[in-house]
């Protein structure tokens, strides 16, 4: 369930394409997050303090291969992706990447994260 709570978004300076910088001014957005999940990042807080998450993600390393608009995509062409990904990088890793993906889009896209449990489950049975 979503939350209707509201955080302050810091203003920042975003790089265009282009080259061209745009301010985008500070103010309030949505907080799809649970408190203390999620990762943090280094912050400058101590270890002990920061919530470590399951880390950052690594862009790309299944695009690469044709998976990508998950939700977009027929079932056939995304196992045929991962198909590919698994003679790759194996296939306990290609699940750890999707279930890292599916926790973090839990709550932002529940419809793509039941896509990504979904070919968890294929390759379980399927590739291992």
């Amino acid at each position: 369930m979503a939350s209707t709570r509201k955080i302050r978004r810091v203003a920042y300076t975003r790089k265009l394409k282009s080259g061209k910088r745009v301010r985008v001014p500070a103010g309030l957005i949505g907080d799809v997050g649970r408190p203390g999940k999620g990762y943090s990042g280094p912050d400058g807080r101590p270890k002990g303090l920061r919530s470590p998450g399951i880390g950052p993600l690594r862009e790309g390393e299944l695009s690469q291969f044709g998976y990508s608009s998950v939700v977009k995509k027929s079932a056939k062409s995304r196992r045929s992706a991962l198909k590919k990904a698994v003679t790759c990088y194996g296939s306990l890793s290609v699940r750890r990447k999707l279930q890292a993906v599916a926790t973090y889009t839990k709550s932002t896209s529940p419809v793509a994260s039941k896509v990504f449990k979904s070919d968890i489950q294929w390759i379980k049975r399927h590739l291992s």
